[in-house]
């Protein structure tokens, strides 16, 4: 039987699940990266290697190469861990989706525990959340960003749309805030969580554009009440 690991362009398991990251209510996966590869962890130093490249070059601009060199590694250990750079690639989004998971369910648990009631405790719930959320994607926001532009306009030489259930699946923990909390079928949950992932990720790609920029909490309150009127109408 071959020993070489199988590359398919539909595997859809992570190399690093949330357990072996020890991701849960906090930690970003780039620190759990971080961790495993001073380690020793091979595959969590090349991550993290590919990581910085694709967050400042995008995924056409990316070489295998560099990443290779950066890691230490040649390009073939690279291909023989990750099979090609769209595996690579892929394998990145998924630690860090199942990072995400984890951190948005840990995020919305506490609100599902009891009835949201009153408009007052609907506002709090909904900016706490916007703050939480918008939190763990400033802790990489370079490489957020590139996630947020990739599913807008994915590469035509990678198959990220692949990853899209993984995306939605991630966020659903949202959509099940939003029917707890207002009583919103499946259907339409689903779409206002992507209504509030896009309102966030306006102030992710405004500090990508300019580093020096800080989000104000009055923002983050504008993005909480967009969300919220949309909601309720």
């Amino acid at each position: 039987m071959s020993t070489v690991p199988d590359h398919g362009l539909k595997e859809m398991v992570p190399v690093f699940g949330p357990e072996a990251l020890g991701v849960g209510t906090h930690g970003s996966f780039h620190a759990a990266l971080e961790r495993l590869s001073g380690e020793g962890d091979l595959k969590a130093r090349l991550l993290l290697s590919a990581l910085s490249h694709f967050a400042a070059k995008g995924y056409d601009g990316v070489q295998v190469k560099e990443v290779a060199e950066e890691a230490g590694v040649s390009k073939p250990t690279l291909y023989y861990h990750f099979g090609s750079k769209e595996g690579l690639f892929r394998q990145l989004c998924l630690v860090s989706l199942a990072s995400m998971a984890v951190r948005i369910q840990a995020m919305v648990e506490p609100y599902l525990a009891a009835p949201i009631q009153g408009r007052p405790a609907l506002e709090a719930a909904c900016l706490e959340l916007c703050r939480a959320y918008l939190g763990m994607l400033l802790e990489s926001q370079e490489f957020t960003g590139f996630i947020l532009r990739s599913i807008a306009v994915p590469s035509p030489d990678s198959s990220f749309r692949d990853l899209m259930p993984l995306v939605e699946k991630g966020l659903s923990p949202l959509g099940m805030f939003m029917h707890h909390a207002f009583g919103t079928g499946l259907e339409q949950a689903r779409k206002e969580v992507l209504l509030f992932t896009s309102l966030v990720g306006s102030l992710i790609e405004e500090k990508l554009r300019d580093p020096q920029y800080q989000i104000t909490d009055e923002e983050i309150r504008w993005v909480s009440q967009r969300w919220l009127h949309g909601v309720l109408g």
